[in-house]
């Protein structure tokens, strides 16, 4: 948290969702509730060097340019012409509403628009179909637009933000880790279920080429391969990565056979064995949304 923001309570929230993850059993609950005081503790405390550990004021002026550049990329893929009947096939968000899992309706006022999702199905239906761009698109070209503007100068702030900005590293830490777990060639076999196979493939190459950019444009910023910084989460990730991709390619074949509605026993079957999947990945992931 930014330096002199806790002084001795925090409250947070956790999700419905992920609760039992956390907090399922005594042992797991402890460890939670240990780690969220010792972090309350700890920036509570503080340090004397924390004062110097506040945004430059040339930093935040960069920060608002970069968020500006990158909401904009963002809000150009959202514009692109299909991109919701993208959405709506090339994931499973229609189908997350039969797990029974959250608090509230997945879409407010029962409405069909992006506008009208809520928040979690938003991000859960993107990470089952590996794009995870909701935890980096918008990134690449924000840094590119970034250095093109400024030249030289540009790229040494945001090398000297990285350095010694808490929340910028924050910011390229997550898109990191975010960027490991998405595969676009796995995004690829979920656009194949999309029925205007143009608009899929364009919106793809569109989705890829920005995953690409990004991942090319934090590498060097942090001057090392993707992920090498978080040993611990590669690890982990990299262990589950083949069972994960077959589940991937099984997941894509259930989704063809339940939206084909064969027949009430056999749409069952096929349901059920969705909604496992479903969990499989998001226990994959390690998260929902």
């Amino acid at each position: 948290q930014p330096a002199g923001t806790v002084a001795g309570t925090m409250r947070v929230t956790e999700q419905g969702e992920v609760v039992s993850s956390k907090f399922a059993n005594r042992g797991t609950g402890l460890n939670q509730l240990e780690i969220l005081a010792a972090g309350v503790l700890a920036h509570s405390v503080g340090s004397p060097g924390d004062v110097e550990l506040k945004e430059a004021p040339e930093f935040d002026e960069a920060l608002e340019a970069l968020a500006g550049m990158s909401q904009a990329s963002y809000a150009g893929l959202m514009a692109e012409p299909g991109f919701l009947n993208y959405f709506n096939q090339a994931s499973p968000v229609a189908e997350l509403a039969l797990l029974k899992m959250g608090s509230r309706p997945d879409r407010r006022f029962g409405a069909s628009g992006i506008a009208d999702l809520r928040a979690i199905p938003w991000v859960f239906a993107w990470s089952q179909n590996r794009h995870l761009l909701t935890g980096w698109y918008g990134i690449g070209s924000a840094m590119s637009s970034f250095v093109t503007v400024r030249g030289e100068a540009g790229r040494d702030l945001l090398a000297r933000m990285f350095e010694h900005s808490r929340f910028f590293r924050l910011i390229v830490d997550e898109a990191e880790k975010t960027l490991y777990q998405s595969d676009m060639e796995i995004a690829r076999l979920y656009a194949g279920l999309v029925s205007d196979s143009d608009a899929a493939g364009r919106i793809h190459a569109r989705i890829a080429a920005e995953y690409e950019l990004t991942r090319r444009l934090i590498g060097d910023l942090t001057g090392g391969d993707l992920s090498a910084r978080f040993p611990m989460f590669k690890r982990r990730f990299d262990n589950l990565r083949r069972q994960m991709d077959d589940i991937h390619r099984l997941q894509v074949d259930l989704l063809r056979e339940v939206r084909a509605n064969t027949g009430a026993a056999d749409q069952k079957r096929a349901t059920d064995a969705l909604l496992v999947s479903i969990n499989c990945i998001s226990a994959g992931l390690g998260w929902t949304g």
